[in-house]
């Protein structure tokens, strides 16, 4: 699947932060560490090392670039880095590779080139034949603490069978820290006091409870009636439910067997109680249609106490966050993270991810030769097995892109984060896109002050917003029919919730028109999937 499909709602602005980083290494400088070049070597003598590098290789590049725009600065100072640390020309490929008019266009025109990253779907270029196969046992061989990042984030048969297409490896894998972050609830805590409720909610009737005193009980003391509970509460109340945050999710249960999540028990039951505290004056009206950006608005304003976001939206280092839209405006006001509660069942979970997988990460021409390849490969790798090189690729100059806090933490310059700057440089993902794990964005991204909201994401049960497994390939009725059922579920839970249907009366009906508008389709390519990739 595309990159950028990671997360809805977070679009461009995750994708510059949240993608940051590789994983601690060597302890080289930046710059060292990599083979010598050939004059080097020939000075050494004739005990030197073999310079694996001592044949100058030239490598067309299309890299992963600033959405909206191509890398057009062709002799940045990280290209010339690379360039003469690994005795390679790169000749960069002028494409937006996150359009995919362009995308098509460029190979439809018969061009390719030696090292490929988009931010568009690319199995067509594999059904045309025009990337190059590659054995996994290549991949693990040639780059194994890329490998071992990967690994660690999704287990090394879930890795195995994500990579895959159709069968074969078409590229190297790559995923980052964020694709394994659920969504998390802020709550106003100085208004928790002003109600008299002194813990954060625990259980779904402790939730409930919440609601109605931020509803009812004038939580920030203004003498008027103008606050509900919460504006998009309903993130775990559906994984109280067993349910993500997606209505065209289809989950196996234990047998094996896959069906849709909108037709389960658990969907119908989160519908009811959804009604019910509807019925109570809890819901904002305007929730069942306001987009974000008047969610944010009515947030910022004090409309109500309780949020759900990715945590990167919650981080004080984020521009425009959602804590400090609250905290700027009101001294007074605390935001705290409440953990996933319980439900009737006692199931519990936080959703606003696909299943983690293996995506794609970069591939190569179909005529790329061996070597050109090996290249390619060695460079990757040495940018997660080198951390000091890593940064200067990611961030540039360490004092001129980036700096230390206290604790060790990357600051980026501002100017570094604007699109020219990264262009002009070469920096981030053009060069530098690398697998990205929690460990190191601990140890090296999240401040102090942010750690609360990825806490509580990180320890959080998960609820997918597609599948609960792991499969190789694309269901091509979900690509078909994946608009029509989600109309059909969103149509029948906007309704259920404001009251306008009987949810029991109404609940067959419901199941047959899902299942005709592609339901069916959907779930039975689902199964065939999960048959192929998961039963022994």
């Amino acid at each position: 699947m595309a990159r950028k499909k990671w997360m809805a709602g977070l679009a461009g602005a995750i994708a510059i932060v949240t993608v940051l980083a590789g994983c601690s290494g060597g302890k080289e400088e930046a710059g060292k560490g990599a083979s010598p070049s050939p004059a080097a070597s020939a000075k050494a003598g004739a005990s030197a090392a073999p310079n694996p590098y001592a044949q100058k290789l030239e490598l067309s590049w299309i890299g992963f670039n600033q959405t909206g725009k191509a890398n057009d600065k062709l002799d940045s100072p990280t290209k010339k880095l690379i360039e003469e640390k690994f005795n390679v020309k790169i000749n960069q490929v002028m494409l937006d590779m996150s359009n995919k008019e362009q995308v098509n266009l460029y190979f439809a025109e018969g061009k390719t080139a030696d090292y490929i990253s988009l931010n568009v779907p690319y199995q067509f270029l594999i059904d045309q034949g025009l990337l190059k196969e590659l054995s996994e046992e290549k991949i693990r061989s040639a780059m194994p603490k890329w490998m071992e990042r990967v690994d660690a984030m999704l287990g090394k048969d879930v890795a195995s069978t994500t990579m895959k297409y159709k069968g074969k490896n078409y590229f190297i894998p790559f995923l980052s820290y964020a694709q394994l972050q659920p969504w998390v609830m802020a709550l106003r805590k100085d208004w928790l006091d002003n109600v008299g409720i002194a813990k954060l909610p625990e259980t779904m009737d402790e939730y409930h409870e919440v609601l109605k005193r931020f509803t009812f009980n004038d939580p920030d003391k203004n003498g008027k009636n103008d606050t509900f509970g919460g504006h998009g509460i309903q993130l775990y109340l559906r994984g109280a439910y067993g349910l993500g945050s997606s209505n065209t999710a289809f989950y196996a249960d234990k047998s094996g067997k896959v069906s849709p999540v909108a037709l389960s028990d658990g969907f119908r039951d989160y519908l009811k109680t959804m009604q019910a505290w509807n019925k109570e004056g809890l819901i904002d009206p305007e929730s069942l249609t306001d987009q974000r950006p008047q969610q944010r608005a009515k947030w910022e304003s004090g409309k109500f106490g309780v949020l759900a976001d990715h945590p990167w939206w919650f981080a004080l280092s984020t521009a425009a966050n959602l804590t400090s839209m609250v905290t700027d405006k009101n001294a007074a006001a605390k935001i705290e993270f409440i953990k996933p509660f319980t439900g009737p069942t006692g199931d519990k979970g936080a959703g606003g991810i696909n299943f983690p997988s293996a995506g794609f990460g970069f591939a190569f021409g179909k005529n790329t030769s061996d070597d050109k390849v090996a290249r390619i490969m060695a460079i990757k790798e040495f940018l997660v097995a080198n951390d000091d090189f890593y940064k200067r690729v990611y961030y540039g100059e360490q004092g001129k892109g980036y700096t230390l806090d206290k604790d060790g933490i990357i600051q980026l310059t501002p100017e570094y984060s604007k699109v020219d700057k990264i262009n002009e440089e070469g920096i981030a993902q053009y060069f530098g896109l690398t697998p990205v794990t929690w460990d190191y964005a601990k140890k090296n991204l999240v401040t102090k002050a942010d750690s609360p909201a990825y806490d509580v994401s990180m320890s959080s049960p998960i609820k997918y917003t597609n599948v609960n497994f792991s499969f190789s390939g694309t269901n091509e009725s979900l690509v078909k029919y994946g608009t029509a059922i989600a109309t059909v579920a969103t149509e029948f839970e906007t309704n259920a919730v404001a009251g306008k249907l009987d949810i029991d009366k109404e609940w067959e009906a419901f199941k047959k028109k899902f299942l005709d508008a592609g339901g069916q389709a959907v779930m039975d390519e689902y199964q065939k999937l999960y048959d192929a990739s998961n039963k022994k």
